[in-house]
Parts: structure tokens; sequence; C-alpha cells
């Protein structure tokens, strides 16, 4: 039987529906949405809480994870700087939020977070020591620590390796729904490097050497039981940045770009099909594919001050900016979105505030992130990389939605890709809304769970808006359709028409962008909301033009025999 460091979550998929074109047309509580079907997970790295803005940027991180209440937060490290306990502890109380919303979270181990003599780098194998790492999450839940497993019903028992020593692990795995988490060690600047350090150690009680092996032991069977695998550790194998300036001057990889473990993972890992790799190491947001065609992505955005030096900049266009990522697995289909940390009502957008109809109107947007002493992002735009960008590829857009107040007003124009789990009746990636009928309304963006609306007005012409509206004026027969109104507009305008009961509305009989160049026949049938037949008797016909000016209003009796 295989023995290894591996936590079970058992979750229920639960399917939601389409929400209405009314619901809809409302900025959604999230982007991208807290609810949904499968497995909702969140992952982020660099944390260092140390950092010039550390106590700013991670504590934001953690609470927008928190609230959306994913079935597991991961994290690729550095957790403070040098291994120093005090900072463990406060690192410790800031995730807290994290179990206080019923979110468990595990690590992988950064370089930063073993103890090094002075002038030696953290991580350096053979020098630094990872002991004050091992004792500060000793009591994180099994199997990344000795404490008992997470009290919930979703997580299943396991037996503990015999090889298990007091301390928190290096490596080590949890089974999340229908996905297996595997933890590795690259801390030491390569996997090899770090073999001889590791807890448990090597050879472990399945005949394991080394964490190679023990990614193809729990790997496998992972595949063999029908699991997708992703794996985290904290240096990635590529170093994709739009260049290297100080102070990561070489490829910032396992060994800076000379360790062999670089190619060898990314050969092993397309091996055993491995369905995504997490790392850190490299502070912003980066991803790429290694070999296998293997997804890698880099999510340094937690809380350390992001590498820039005046040859370089920050923001969406190079990938120096702060955030976390969230990623939906349903089956085998896996969504990933990078949401930006932003403060407070932090969200700008500009655009125009009158649009004529006909007319197409861009809106921008960008957010202000909570940096104060270190490299600023003020204005991280909220769109999609620069496609002239040589590495635009490779870059993660900052998740963003952009919905209409009211679409019969102005309406969203779609993106070449836009994102497949909007409402296109009412949403766009794009910002670019398109005038339809004169009124007043809003267009809002939502990243994370911040939004910001902005008013919009499509103005009429000058002008009279309407030029006759004639009633019927005999009742009208029971059971037959028939025109109990002829409308005249002098110009586009939105016309509602409704028969009414008093305060009631009986039923809603035209309410669209009504075009002036021809007479609009309003019918009734003689049937309420419900589509059953009404009462005979005697009603109002109500009549209401609405356009960016003061509702106009004509009512008329109306006999129903």
């Amino acid at each position: 039987m295989l023995h290894v460091r591996v936590l079970t979550v058992l979750l229920a998929v639960v399917v939601l529906g389409s929400p209405g074109a009314a619901a809809a047309a409302k900025p959604p509580a999230s982007w991208p949405p807290a609810k949904g079907p499968g497995l909702l997970v969140a992952h982020f790295g660099e944390e260092h809480l140390n950092d010039d803005d550390g106590e700013r940027i991670l504590p934001n991180v953690v609470a927008e994870v928190a609230r959306y209440k994913p079935a597991i937060a991961t994290t690729s490290a550095d957790k403070g700087s040098n291994g120093v306990p005090e900072q463990f502890a406060a690192y410790k109380e800031v995730m807290a939020a994290l179990e206080r919303a019923s979110v468990p979270y595990f690590s992988a181990l950064g370089n930063h977070d073993r103890t090094a003599p002075p002038g030696v780098p953290g991580g350096f194998p053979g020098v630094t020591d990872f002991a004050p790492y091992r004792a500060a999450f000793a009591d994180r839940p099994f199997p990344w620590g000795d404490g008992p497993p997470v009290s919930d019903p979703r997580f299943a028992p396991i037996s503990r390796p015999v090889s298990d020593t007091d301390g928190a692990s290096t490596h080590y795995a949890v089974d999340v729904g229908n996905v297996r988490w595997v933890f590795l060690d690259n801390s030491c600047y390569s996997l090899i490097n770090c073999d001889p350090f590791q807890a448990p150690a090597f050879p472990d009680d399945d005949g394991n050497g080394s964490q190679y092996d023990y990614l193809r032991s729990v790997a496998g069977e992972a595949k063999r039981e029908g699991r997708l695998v992703f794996v985290v550790f904290h240096m990635p194998t590529q170093d994709d940045r739009p260049g290297h300036t100080n102070p990561t001057p070489a490829p910032h990889t396992m060994g800076e770009g000379t360790s062999p473990d670089n190619a060898t993972f990314e050969q092993v890992a397309a091996e055993l099909d491995v369905d995504a790799v997490f790392a850190g190491h490299i502070k912003g947001q980066w991803m790429y594919r290694g070999q296998g065609d293997v997804p890698y992505y880099t999510d340094g955005g937690a809380g350390g001050e992001v590498y820039v030096s005046s040859e370089e900049e920050v923001g969406v266009d190079s990938g120096y900016w702060h955030g976390f990522r969230l990623l939906r697995i349903v089956g085998s289909k896996v969504t990933t979105d990078v949401v930006p940390a932003i403060v407070p009502d932090g969200i700008t957008v500009k655009g125009p505030p009158s649009v004529k109809r006909g007319e197409v109107a861009v809106f921008t947007a960008t957010a202000k992130q909570p940096t104060e002493e270190g490299p600023k992002i003020d204005a991280l735009e909220l769109r999609e990389p620069d496609p002239s960008r040589s590495n635009a590829a490779k870059l993660p857009t900052p998740a963003r939605i952009w919905t209409t107040g009211n679409r019969r007003i102005v309406a969203p124009v779609a993106a070449k890709s836009d994102d497949a789990r909007r409402d296109p009746a009412t949403q766009t990636v794009s910002g670019r809304f398109a005038g339809r009928c004169p009124g007043r309304t809003a267009v809002s963006i939502t990243s994370g769970f911040q939004t910001r609306r902005v008013p919009v007005v499509v103005p009429s012409a000058p002008g009279k808006l309407l030029r006759s509206v004639k009633p019927r004026r005999r009742p009208l027969p029971a059971g037959r359709r028939a025109t109990v109104a002829t409308v005249r507009l002098a110009q586009p305008v939105r016309l509602r028409a409704t028969v009414r009961r008093g305060a009631r509305v009986v039923a809603t009989l035209i309410d669209r962008c009504g075009r002036a160049k021809r007479p609009i026949a309003v019918r009734w049938n003689g049937r309420g909301t419900s589509g059953r037949r009404v009462a005979a008797g005697r009603y109002t016909l109500d009549v209401r033009l609405r356009s960016d000016r003061r509702t106009l209003v004509r009512r008329f009796k109306l006999g129903l025999r």
C-alpha cells in the first residue's frame, strides 16, 4: 500500500443556473464569479510580509481570497526573510484570516524561509537551516504540520507514515476534490540540492530516494485514480520577464538558470502528464508553457516588492503587479484568473459621459494597488497586455468585467475573445458600449469584489419626442387581439405601454426603443401577464416615453368586453 503524506478533500459539485436578464444587468458581486460549478481554489506567492509594502499587500490579498471562500488556498512562499521566527509568527497571524473564513491553507518552502549566516543567500545548500521553519509551522494541519487534519467532514483522515518526524514537512501532497496538489521543495536552488535535507527524510517508507521518486509515486497514483495533478514549489524553471536587470540580472530560476533541474523537472512533469505547476520566487505575475505543453504559473505578487529598475516599468505590460490566482476546476477543465490587489474604492474609470445613438464609446479603468513605500503601481490598467509586446502571451490579464446598467440605452460590444462566462446581453471585457436609445444609465467595471460605476447618457435630439397618440375609443372585444393605440414618435425614444387597473400593472404591451419612421401599433389580446384572460371592465392604458429628459406620460381609458 502506498504511504504518502496526502490529505483527501471530498467536495460536492453544485451547478448553478444562468441568471435572468434583469439580474444580469446589475454589476456582479465579484469577478471572476465567486459561485459556480466544480471546485474553486486560490494560489499566491512571494508573500514577503517583511518587504516595504508587504504589511499592506499581503493582508489585502488574504482578505480578498477569504471573501471568495475557496476550498483551499495554496502558496509558493517566501513568507518573510531569512527564516526569522518573529516574521513567521506575524505571517501566521495574517493568514489566520483564511482560517476564520473556513479556508485551509497549505504552503511550499521558499529560500527566504530558511535561515542563513550573514552574506550567504537564503536557501544555500548545506549552509542554511530550516529548523526554525519546521518549528514555526509544526502546528499546521497534517500533512503540512503535525496538527490534526482540518476538522471538516469534507476531509478524509489518513494514516501517518512511520518516517514522519516532528515538525513541518518540506514535501507532501493534498487531495482536493479531483485534484492532487503535490508540494515539493526546491528552496535550496534545486530539487536535487534539497533532497538531503528533506522531512520526511529519504529514503522514505515507500523506498523513494528523492523528490523525483516521490513525485512519480504520488502523481502516478493520482493519475491512476483519474485525478488532475498540480505541483507547487518555490523556484520556477523559466524566467520570462521582459528583461533581467538589478537586483536579479540572471534568470531567477533554480540555480539562477544553472541547475540541470530546470530541464529535468520539465521533462519529468511532461512524462507524468502533470496538469499545472505553480511557483513564486519572481515578484510579479507571469505564465509560460514548459515541455509537453504543461502550463507553469509564476504568481509572486502577494506582498513582495516587485523587481524594477530605471529600465523597467510596472503594470500589466510588464507583469510587475500584485494579486492572486483563482482556479475553477470542473472535471478536467480548468479556468484560471489573476485578481489584482486593489485598495478600497481604488478603481478609477475614464470614458465619455455622453454617447450618441449608433456610436461606440470606449471606457477604460485603472486600479490603485496597496503600495506606498516600495515601487508603486498607482494605476494598474484593467485590460489585456499590449499584444505588440514580445512576451504579451506570457502575461496574465487582470480579472475584470464591464456591465451596462440598461442594455436598451447602452449595449455591450463584444471583444474578439470575450469571456465565456459573461452575459453577452449586458457584459463584455472590452469596455466598449454602443449607444442604443436616449436615456440615462451607468456602466460599471468589476474586478474581484470591487465595482466602480459611472453615469452615461444617450441624448435625445432637440425638439419634441411625441407627435401623437391615438387611443382606441371602442371597447376591446374579449378574446381578440386588437390595436388599442397608435403612437407616432417625433424621434427614437423608449416606448413603454402597459394596461393598468389602479396602480397594478395588468399587462405590458410594448417596451422597446421605438423608431420615428412609421406609426407604432400597440396591441392587446385581453390577457394578463400570466397569459390568462382578465375580467371584462374598465382599465387604463398607460403610455410612457422615457429618455434623457423627464418621462412623458399619456393615459387613456380602455374598455374590455
